[in-house]
């Protein structure tokens, strides 16, 4: 008889140990089969942060490679929440000649005994629980008698993944996938940005896509270099020096209210790890440019300044300009944006980079 391992979970995000314990069941347990069986709302949890599609195209992703894993969506089909005795009741009845196994981390221990009709789940089908910790609920193990297993343990959770925590421990594909999709973006910056530099961020990712949609550019690539550029806005001083510090030291020569742009574009790539320099050299070139902007870089550096909530004198217009003619367009905002400093400061307080962008896009030096 075919011996199948059902899987059940929230998978938001999947992540390394989801996996490492599916190829554990088929190479150390023996199972023909593991079926993943992603919850619509986890009973325990509260309404997850993102779509159905999203994780099920996460979960495809991360196991595409093994032929023997299967995606259910049976839960997900009723959209509602759902427990495991009904799942595993449904397999029961529609696979009788299959012989089927609960698969549960042992984290989930604690509260098992709450879970929906348990004297009867126990009853039906038998659990193997993965250690996810050294610390675990042991009485409740020997009191019905469960089986464990060690694997491949990377001690992840898809907690700290949202968090951005053990990201070089995670699934590229997927990882890129949730950057790509800009999801967990409010639990990612909650802590260093205020609600109205979070809101600024939307209204610049609504704008670079307006931009990129009248440029040929590629939208998605737009929406996220334009939300995520200012990612780095809010962070203390201490925090922006030290990361400079550690990247480039000649860029504590530039003022200090341009240091977000080029510590943005380093969060994102040591930290969120992400791999598309298009992104990340658009969000680097934001507040003062540089003499190779390319046509995202653009979009990104006007998308800050003609934002919808901006309202100073002359915006409309300024916003007009942009979307018939990006080039003019930021040629005019660089314009402003020097002559500006200029009057707040002397050229020689305003940052060698600013300086280097105005002389090659409006004096034509080389």
């Amino acid at each position: 008889m075919k011996r199948i391992a059902l899987f059940g979970g929230s998978f938001d995000p999947v992540h390394t140990d989801h996996i490492n314990i599916v190829k554990s069941c088929k190479e150390n347990l023996n199972f023909d089969e593991v079926w993943i069986i992603p919850a619509y709302v986890n009973p325990f949890k509260t309404l997850s942060t993102t779509s159905v599609t999203q994780r099920l195209e996460m979960l495809k992703l991360a196991s595409k490679d093994l032929d023997f894993v299967k995606i259910e969506t049976y839960e997900i089909s009723k959209q509602t929440s759902s427990f495991t005795y009904d799942t595993v009741k449904y397999y029961k009845a529609k696979y009788p000649d299959l012989q089927f196994s609960f698969i549960m981390g042992s984290d989930q221990l604690d509260n098992f005994e709450k879970w929906d009709h348990f004297n009867d789940l126990i009853k039906e089908i038998d659990f193997k629980v993965f250690l996810r910790t050294k610390d675990f609920n042991k009485e409740i193990v020997e009191k019905y008698n469960l089986e464990t297993f060690e694997f491949e343990n990377n001690h992840l959770s898809s907690t700290k993944i949202r968090k951005l925590e053990d990201l070089h421990l995670q699934i590229k594909e997927v990882n890129d996938y949730v950057n790509n999709n800009l999801m967990y973006l409010h639990e990612r910056v909650e802590v260093k940005m205020d609600e109205k530099r979070y809101f600024h961020s939307l209204n610049v990712g609504q704008m670079a896509m307006e931009l990129a949609r009248l440029n040929n550019v590629d939208l998605n690539k737009a929406l996220v270099a334009g939300t995520l550029h200012d990612i780095a806005k809010r962070w203390s001083e201490e925090d922006m020096e030290k990361c400079l510090e550690e990247n480039d030291k000649s860029l504590l020569k530039e003022p200090k209210p341009v240091w977000h742009s080029f510590v943005g574009a380093y969060h994102l790539e040591k930290d969120w790890l992400f791999s598309d320099k298009e992104i990340i050299n658009s969000v680097y070139n934001h507040t003062v440019g540089s003499r190779e902007m390319t046509t995202l870089d653009m979009i990104v550096f006007c998308a800050d300044k003609i934002s919808a909530e901006r309202d100073y004198e002359g915006v409309e217009n300024l916003r007009s300009l942009v979307k018939s003619d990006l080039i003019t367009g930021f040629k005019e905002l660089l314009k402003n944006q020097y002559e500006v400093a200029i009057q707040k400061h002397s050229e020689n307080s305003i940052g060698a980079k600013l300086i280097e962008s105005y002389n090659y896009w409006i004096k034509g030096e080389n």
